[in-house]
C-alpha cells in the first residue's frame, strides 16, 4: 500500500480526511504518506454550503491529483466519477489486506514491514503491478516471482502465507421455475422431472405451487450458470413430455 515519490497529475489516490476548514479539508494521501489539500470547490460539483455535510474527519476518499507544485498536493473528489471510486477503494482494501500478509511473512524471517518494503515489497509492487497480484502469483505460479529475482527465502514464506489467506470463492446460481402438471398424478410428475436437478449435483426447493428453485454452486460462475440453465432446460422439456407446462428463469445475484 506504500508508493515512493510524489503523487503524479490525474492519479486516483486514497485519502483520509485528516483536518477540516471553512473552505478547505486537509487530507493524508495513504499510499504516498503525503498531505494534500482539497478546496472546498473541489468537493462536490453543487454548491457547498457547509463542507461538514459532505466530509468528516477520518473519513477515507478516493481524490484526484489536481496539481502537484513542490510538497503541496492540491486534490480534487467531486472529479472522481463513482465507478472509480468503488474500483480504486476495492483495490485498497485488497492493498491493505495483501500488506497484512506482506507483514506476516516478514516476522517469518525477523523483518518488520519497513524492511520487508525495502527487501521486496516495493520490488513486488513494481514487478506485479501490486501487491496482491504478486501474492496470488506467490500462490499459482511462484516460478515467476524467481524469475524476478525474488529470494527463495521470501518465496517461501510468501507462497506459505497466501495458501492459508486466500480462499477461493465459491458462486451459487439459482434458477426459479414454474412447473404444472395436468396429470392425476402430476406431484409425481413434477417430482419426477426435478429429479433430473439432483442427478446433476443441484439443490431442488419447493416454494409455492407452481414455483421451485434449483441450485447450483462452483468455482466458475459462467461453467455453474450454464450448468443451472442446461438443468433448468431439461426440467421444463420433461414437464411437457409429460403433459404439463414448465418455464423457468435465472436469478440475479
Amino acid at each position: 500500500m506504500r508508493k515512493t515519490g510524489m503523487p503524479e497529475r490525474d492519479e486516483l489516490v486514497i485519502c483520509r480526511i485528516t483536518k477540516l476548514h471553512p473552505n478547505s479539508a486537509y487530507a493524508k494521501i495513504v499510499e504516498y504518506d503525503r498531505t494534500g489539500m482539497i478546496h472546498v470547490s473541489e468537493v462536490a460539483k453543487r454548491w457547498v454550503r457547509d463542507i461538514r455535510e459532505f466530509v468528516k474527519e477520518n473519513q477515507y476518499v478516493v481524490c484526484r491529483v489536481m496539481k502537484v507544485e513542490g510538497d503541496h498536493v492540491f486534490l480534487s473528489i467531486k472529479r472522481v466519477h463513482k465507478e472509480q471510486a468503488n474500483s480504486k477503494l476495492n483495490e485498497f482494501k485488497r492493498e491493505r489486506k495483501a500488506e497484512k500478509m506482506l507483514e506476516l511473512a516478514g516476522k517469518e524471517l525477523g523483518k518488520d514491514i519497513d524492511q520487508s518494503y525495502d527487501d521486496i515489497g516495493y520490488k513486488l509492487q513494481e514487478e506485479f503491478g501490486s501487491l496482491y497480484k504478486a501474492f496470488e502469483f506467490a500462490l499459482n505460479d511462484s516460478g515467476l516471482l524467481k524469475s524476478k529475482g525474488i529470494p527463495d527465502a521470501w518465496i517461501r514464506v510468501l507462497s506459505d502465507i497466501a495458501s492459508k489467506s486466500f480462499v477461493e470463492k465459491e458462486y451459487q446460481v439459482k434458477a426459479s421455475l414454474k412447473l404444472v402438471s395436468y396429470e392425476p398424478d402430476g406431484i409425481k410428475k413434477i417430482r419426477k422431472s426435478l429429479s433430473i436437478a439432483e442427478e446433476n449435483g443441484l439443490e431442488a426447493k419447493y416454494i409455492s405451487a407452481p414455483k421451485y428453485v434449483i441450485i447450483g454452486k462452483g468455482k466458475r460462475h459462467k461453467t455453474v450458470e450454464s450448468k443451472v440453465s442446461k438443468v433448468a432446460e431439461d426440467i421444463v422439456k420433461s414437464m411437457k413430455q409429460s403433459n404439463g407446462f414448465g418455464e423457468f428463469k435465472i436469478l440475479e445475484d
